[in-house]
């Protein structure tokens, strides 16, 4: 079964409130112009020129955010990859760090995108949220089975036209200030058309109780058991 990406929901994105870093120069995504490092096996002139790096960075910060329920995520780009995927497109990998609401801790992310040279818009990214020692937690405990139920309905929300039952079977949790982060994986059945791994990513705010970002990928995990999406 093809690889599947959904979000539950997506919050309003300013690129005047975004910020990136890239190659140690910071600038809002909106305005001043900052150089995306060159690949190190293809030129910079194979990517474009400054202005389309400047767009490339404005349009992984907005792709990024969108990820997020919430009007406010200030979003800084680190170390920034761009390589030609296809006459049109370009790779986009790197990594940064973001906040959520204007408070609590920075929250480092590694990210994957494809960015479509024509539309000057970029794919939903491959988001990897990292930071924090993760601890396991049963299925069952209170956050991993309301985590359940998000992805539960989703999945029904997704695939209307045939049924589709989700069981979560393990997952962990990582404490970054306010925010809990909770990574499983699981299986989708749909009955008579088969079943499939899915892993699985939720980003809780424990002062707002409810949950900035959930997500889920269909198919086998690249690496872990438990994914990091």
């Amino acid at each position: 079964m093809a690889l599947r990406t959904t979000l539950l929901s997506i919050g309003t994105f300013s690129a005047l409130a975004a910020m990136s870093v890239i190659g140690g120069q910071q600038a809002t995504a909106a305005g001043a112009r900052s150089a995306i490092p060159a690949p190190s096996a293809e030129p910079t002139a194979a990517i474009g020129s400054e202005r389309v790096d400047d767009a490339i960075a404005a349009a992984v910060i907005e792709s990024i955010s969108r990820q997020f329920d919430t009007a406010d995520v200030l979003v800084q780009l680190g170390q920034v990859d761009v390589r030609p995927a296809s006459i049109q497109d370009r790779r986009v990998t790197g990594g940064g760090r973001l906040r959520i609401d204007g408070t609590g801790e920075w929250i480092p992310f590694h990210f994957d995108a494809l960015y479509d040279t024509a539309s000057a818009e970029v794919t939903y990214p491959q988001l990897e949220l990292r930071g924090g020692a993760a601890a396991a937690v049963s299925p069952t405990s209170a956050i991993a089975a309301s985590l359940d139920g998000q992805v539960a309905r989703a999945l029904e929300n997704e695939f209307q036209s045939q049924p589709v039952s989700w069981s979560l079977e393990n997952a962990r949790t990582v404490q970054l200030g306010r925010f809990t982060r909770v990574q499983g994986s699981g299986v989708a059945d749909f009955g008579a058309d088969g079943s499939t791994p899915a892993q699985v990513e939720g980003l809780y705010d424990t002062a707002a109780k409810r949950w900035v970002r959930v997500h889920y990928e269909l198919g086998p995990a690249a690496g872990e058991a438990v994914a990091s999406l």
